[in-house]
């Protein structure tokens, strides 16, 4: 085996170590159950794992543990996700030494395969968090106007708050009735509703659900009338939705203008030049 191998297949080694230290070093099922409790609160995950405190500060681990908390990973730890990232390094890197050895290519090209191969690894689970992020608030804004509306007329017809945000939330699926099932979850322990909402709000942090919390919470302070509030919500909520979907049609023709020129254009290139290029080369 040529040495550049030798030495990338121990780095792989190295790497796994390190996952199964960060693996066998974890909290027990009890402070990480803990842990996802304090998350889906609202309040700050803490870890004690010395080998994430020699990765990340104080001030990233924080922001991990926000983006976990927008993605729903409520479950999931900062010392979890760099597990993760370690375990995919190792498999990426451990795939590119393979690949290196089967294909039996001993260029520099391809003994960078298991560095490539081990960095797309080692973010996979940052693409996958990003992805679950991007999924959960496009669904929550899809979901937001219809829920405004239902509770709306649910308020409409005499049934105080707390009650239409239970009979609303039954029968409602997605990321937003979860987040909302968790608010009344915490109405029911004892959190007041503002403090609850605006928990929720803060894990969620997208940018129309904000809004609606907000004046909620402010027309409660004020003495406001909520059913007119509520309504207010959903026109505007759906406003913005109709107006997000303007825009994202607005986009199609300068993302089709790619596609079009590789697939499109050869194709017109042969109909109108073949038959010139056939009569040019054709000699009976």
């Amino acid at each position: 085996m040529p040495p550049p191998v030798i030495g990338i297949a121990l780095l792989v080694v190295v790497a796994i170590g390190v996952a199964l230290f960060a693996v066998l070093g974890k909290k027990s099922d009890v402070h990480e159950r803990l842990a996802a409790i304090d998350a889906a609160a609202g309040l700050t995950q803490q870890t004690s794992s010395s080998l994430l405190k020699r990765v990340m500060d104080e001030r990233q681990r924080h922001a991990l543990s926000r983006r976990l908390q927008e993605a729903g990973w409520y479950n999931v730890t900062p010392q979890k996700m760099l597990m993760w990232s370690l375990g995919g390094l190792a498999g990426g890197a451990g795939a590119g030494v393979f690949a290196v050895l089967v294909l039996n290519q001993h260029t520099g090209i391809f003994y960078a395969l298991p560095v490539m191969f081990g960095i797309c690894g080692a973010y996979f689970p940052h693409f996958r968090l990003n992805g679950a992020i991007e999924e959960r608030k496009i669904s929550i804004h899809r979901q937001l106007p219809d829920f405004l509306d239902m509770l709306s007329t649910t308020v409409e017809a005499g049934i105080g708050l707390n009650g239409a945000l239970a009979t609303t939330v039954d029968g409602l699926q997605g990321a937003l009735g979860d987040e909302l099932r968790a608010a009344l979850q915490d109405i029911r322990l004892g959190r007041s509703r503002g403090d609850a909402l605006l928990a929720m709000a803060s894990r969620v942090r997208e940018g129309d659900l904000t809004m609606t919390v907000t004046a909620i919470v402010q027309s409660e302070k004020t003495g406001g009338s909520i059913s007119a509030v509520l309504d207010q919500l959903a026109g505007e909520a759906r406003e913005r939705r109709i107006m997000r979907a303007e825009e994202i049609a607005g986009q199609l023709p300068t993302k089709l203008i790619f596609p079009m020129a590789l697939c499109m254009l050869p194709a017109l290139f042969v109909i109108i030049f073949g038959s010139v290029a056939a009569k040019f080369t054709y000699h009976p």
